[in-house]
């Protein structure tokens, strides 16, 4: 990587589908930390990684582990504005939004995520991983992706993109929920106002596209795991032990 970087980790404390989910224990200790547990390997390459929170509890959890933690307003509306808060109180000028919920993320994906976005003239770029079949595309908590020959987005849904009128469903894109900024990017993001089809699919990428942005796709070669629900959870739990 050619420039300084910043990982921002945004954990609210507060979660409809999964209460108080950075704290949820996994394999022995908090979400949160696994977390930043596991993009070790980017602090090593000099990226600066800060957890960005809502809550003294989780801030002071994390400065317990040797774990930089920002405290922030309570009232985003998203894990990309409390992550625009933050970016804004340090020199770096690339960011990234790592989800708090993603303890499965690979760290080499997200390296060469960051190394392609350089060298991009991109707005923004995220990750999706290429499936292959119909299972999970009718999952409207997964979501789609379509782009160009380019690997530029067109289009995230949580409905199936490309429906396949005539055949049976062969790839598609699955997306990953981690995004890339440059700072200024970031700003202009977070300066517009949610747009209809953000609103409607409850995804803000969609913002992006509809405030003329740019989102570079970079295909990730591992799937991943969010954690959103007791459910997931569990799954999680049971990586982890297959693991150890």
């Amino acid at each position: 990587m050619k420039h300084p970087w910043l990982v921002i980790i945004p954990a609210r404390l507060n979660s409809t589908r999964l209460p108080q989910k950075p704290l949820v224990d996994l394999h022995g200790k908090p979400l949160i930390i696994r977390v930043v547990e596991n993009v070790a390997p980017l602090a090593k390459l000099g990226v600066r990684i800060v957890v960005a929170t809502d809550s003294e509890q989780i801030a002071s959890l994390c400065l317990k582990d040797n774990i930089e933690a920002v405290l922030t307003r309570p009232d985003h509306e998203s894990g990309t504005d409390r992550c625009a808060e933050v970016a804004s109180r340090f020199a770096e000028g690339f960011i990234m939004n790592l989800q708090g919920d993603e303890p499965f993320a690979d760290p080499a994906t997200l390296i060469t995520l960051m190394e392609e976005f350089e060298l991009s003239d991109a707005d923004m770029a995220t990750l999706a991983f290429k499936r292959q079949g119909a299972e999970g595309m009718g999952n409207p908590n997964v979501v789609k992706v379509a782009v160009t020959a380019h690997r530029k987005a067109l289009y995230f849904s949580r409905s199936p993109i490309p429906h396949y009128r005539d055949s049976t469903p062969g790839s598609w894109l699955q997306h990953q929920g981690v995004y890339v900024f440059r700072k200024d990017s970031l700003m202009n993001f977070v300066a517009m106002e949610p747009s209809p089809l953000e609103t409607a699919e409850k995804l803000e990428q969609l913002r992006a596209l509809e405030g003329g942005m740019s989102i570079l796709v970079v295909e990730s070669k591992v799937s991943s795991l969010g954690i959103d629900t007791a459910e997931d959870l569990e799954k999680a739990r049971r990586i982890f032990e297959a693991r150890r």
